[in-house]
């Protein structure tokens, strides 16, 4: 599972297992026998020193350029799914829209609907959102890590020509003996693009453009968007932007904006410090392949480049604070001889995180079905970029099962986490019913094994010699306790699954249940106003986690037989721990949670009604 979820897993893992232990050592029974407001909208020449405010210091290399803006040219494509504007001052993407589109199917997705801003585009007004966070997208070399995010390259204004026919633009520069020329290609229904790099020596000398003492290293996507538009992006939006790459054949992804360091190193540095006492660049050097896809992705978002035919050597990351430069490429490995090129081929993928955003729209471009394809050389494994762990399958199954009911019965993706939830209570109903009916009889039990526990209490072995003759009296199997914790070790993969689907799905994006706005997010229905020295932006009430925590209470109080006060405490424990955990979970995760809290209750309620027969017994 990659690093952005091993804190979640793990706490939850750790909720899981005190509860689990709680019951097995605090029950007597048991322990013998071995569980926000949705932003304005604004149009593109909005305030600047709004934008600014999320811009890194210092400025970019196109804001200090002392290139007259009238020599600058730029250029726009537009495509089924995307809309962008190249400048020649950098010969780089300045600014990359997404927009609505249809997918694979004729479906459409709908894009904006939070933090979009409104363009024209070929005299028409077009709602989209900006991926390049106002600071383009660079595809330049530098050759000094402090340089990363400001290429000299960035600087100079490139000969542009613009190829209408074949949607193609090609930029030319020369610096220090160097020819640089870069071509970008768009392709009307592709989420795709493709791009080329060369460089030439133009000295008479043979030059060492990247070695391993002196890498060249190439910026391609920088951090991606969207960030909010009104205001300052808080804690828990940040946690969702991350760095991504596949080196040697493993994926890995990394924190955006902050150290690259991995969960694990980030314990090791904590206690040991930093490997060379450098935090500020991490290098990561191939030993086999080499780097086969490097990007940067948001909540919903990802912005990929391919290597096509000379993988990167190793990729370096920028842990200074607030950084934005992504994952950048590291060369190692490229001498041209006088009046020689290489030339580098990219394939990049910008779209959404899903299986569907990855299909190629034209059978000609897919290089899986055409050889001869502009992408061939494309990874099988960019789908890797945006897996979302070891329960992407579960993961899939549910967001699938959730439109075909938002598409099929009622439009709301509220009322398909209830029938959701409905129908795994029914599949696994002979299960939960033994329980239920366990719990019954246990109950009836309880009273004489609390005269056991009394009366035996400085005698175990008696103690647990007359329990198991009890038991065996009234036919009852003390085993049958732990069988309820398999439903709810059942769940857990749903758990993490709803989790991962309502956290990174942009269909379930902002969308709205009873008097919850945002299933993605938590349900805060009120925040107090700043509490000096506590809370700089106050605190928050979340309804439906409450709701959970009563309800799983009551769940607990039904099914569980309390003949010791420390099983008590457990189920006064478990619930408040749940609040910690669920408390800045999205909504959605809590409602399937406290329906299925509901049903068990209902469950049980109903067992004990007709069992009313399972009067307490006496020994």
């Amino acid at each position: 599972m990659d690093d952005r979820q091993n804190r979640l897993f793990l706490a939850l893992v750790l909720t899981m297992g005190i509860w689990f232990l709680g019951n097995y050592f605090f029950n007597p029974e048991s322990e013998k026998q071995k569980q926000p407001n949705k932003p304005v909208p604004v149009t593109e020449n909005k305030d600047a020193s709004k934008e600014a405010s999320h811009e890194q210091k210092p400025q970019t290399p196109a804001a200090i350029s002392t290139v007259d803006a009238k020599d600058v040219k730029t250029f726009t494509f537009t495509t089924d799914s995307h809309v962008v504007t190249l400048s020649s001052l950098g010969g780089r993407i300045e600014k990359f829209y997404i927009k609505n589109y249809k997918d694979i199917e004729g479906n459409e997705i709908n894009i904006a609907r939070a933090d979009y801003q409104e363009i024209e585009v070929d005299g028409k007004k077009v709602k989209a959102i900006e991926l390049s966070r106002g600071k383009g997208f660079d595809f330049n070399f530098s050759h000094k890590k402090e340089e990363v995010a400001h290429s000299e390259w960035n600087k100079i204004n490139f000969k542009a020509e613009e190829d209408k026919e074949n949607r193609t633009v090609t930029f030319y520069a020369t610096k220090d003996g160097v020819l640089l020329k870069k071509v970008f290609r768009f392709f009307p229904t592709e989420n795709y693009f493709k791009s080329e790099i060369t460089v030439t020596n133009l000295g008479k000398e043979k030059l060492y453009f990247g070695d391993r003492e002196k890498p060249a290293y190439l910026r391609t996507f920088g951090s991606l968007g969207p960030l909010p538009q009104t205001r300052e992006p808080n804690a828990q939006e940040l946690s969702k932007f991350f760095r991504v790459y596949r080196i040697d054949g493993s994926e890995k992804d990394l924190p955006d904006g902050g150290d690259a360091w991995g969960f694990w190193e980030g314990i090791r540095n904590f206690f040991f410090g930093p490997p060379n006492g450098n935090e500020n660049f991490k290098e990561v050097w191939a030993s086999g392949e080499g780097v086969d896809f490097a990007g940067a992705g948001s909540r919903y978002f990802l912005a990929v480049v391919d290597t096509l035919n000379h993988p990167a050597e190793g990729a370096l990351f920028d842990n200074r604070k607030k950084n934005e430069t992504g994952t950048i490429l590291a060369y190692s490995n490229i001498s041209l001889e006088p009046g020689k090129d290489e030339t580098l081929e990219f394939a990049n993928y910008v779209g959404i995180r899903e299986w569907d955003g990855m299909l190629f729209r034209d059978p000609k471009l897919d290089p899986f079905k055409n050889p001869k394809s502009a992408f061939a050389g494309l990874s099988s494994d960019l789908n890797k970029s945006f897996n979302q762990g070891i329960f992407t399958p579960i993961r899939n199954g549910i967001v699938w099962f959730l439109k075909q009911s938002y598409k099929y019965t009622i439009p709301s993706f509220g009322f398909g986490i209830l029938l959701f939830a409905l129908i795994f209570k029914l599949v696994f109903y002979p299960l939960n019913q033994k329980q239920a009916e366990a719990m019954k009889k246990m109950s009836a039990l309880s009273p004489e094994l609390k005269k056991i526990n009394e009366k035996y209490v400085n005698d175990p072995a008696k103690k647990q010699e007359k329990m198991l003759e009890l038991y065996k009296k009234h036919n009852m199997n003390p085993l049958s306790q732990l069988g309820g914790c398999l439903p709810m070790l059942i769940q857990l993969p749903i758990f993490f699954a709803l989790y991962v689907a309502f956290a990174d799905t942009i269909d379930l994006w902002k969308s709205p249940f009873l008097w919850i706005t945002d299933l993605s997010e938590p349900d805060f229905i009120w925040t107090s106003p700043a509490i000096p020295y506590l809370s700089a932006t106050g605190i928050s009430l979340n309804l439906l986690v409450l709701l959970m925590v009563g309800t799983q209470f009551l769940s607990m109080k039904l099914t569980s037989v309390q003949t010791d006060p420390n099983q008590k405490m457990m189920m006064y424990l478990m619930p408040v721990m749940m609040v910690f955990f669920l408390w800045s979970m999205p909504s959605g995760l809590t409602l399937y949670w406290t329906v299925t809290n509901v049903l068990s209750i209902a469950q049980q309620w109903l067992t004990n009604i007709r069992k009313k027969d399972e009067a307490p017994v006496r020994a």
